[in-house]
């Protein structure tokens, strides 16, 4: 499946992208007033660019990883966030380095 055709509130995908960017982690409080931490980057599939976002403990999943590396991402789920979409990371999903 490409970027481009990610629509949010999809889940369990399956993609094939490059790391473009990674910040380093920081926290967020939720409208619910849950905390969590997040590392935010972006990943393109030579479709499309969209946000990445990878969740609490599945930031361990990021080891070895950096930006140039092409990934393959199961069970991903996509949010969109003031309009802009994301691929998100939690703790179901898997992040392979190719």
């Amino acid at each position: 499946m490409n970027l481009s055709e990610l629509r949010p509130g999809m889940e369990e995908i399956e993609l094939c992208v490059k790391l473009i960017s990674l910040e380093t982690p920081r926290e967020i409080e939720t409208y619910t007033g849950l905390k969590h931490t997040i590392v935010e980057g972006k990943v393109t599939d030579g479709t499309e660019t969209l946000d990445f976002t990878v969740w609490n403990e599945a930031i361990e999943k990021l080891e070895g990883i950096e930006p140039g590396n092409n990934l393959e991402l199961l069970n991903a789920f996509i949010t969109s966030y003031k309009g802009e979409l994301a691929v998100n990371i939690g703790r179901e999903s898997e992040i392979i380095k190719q």
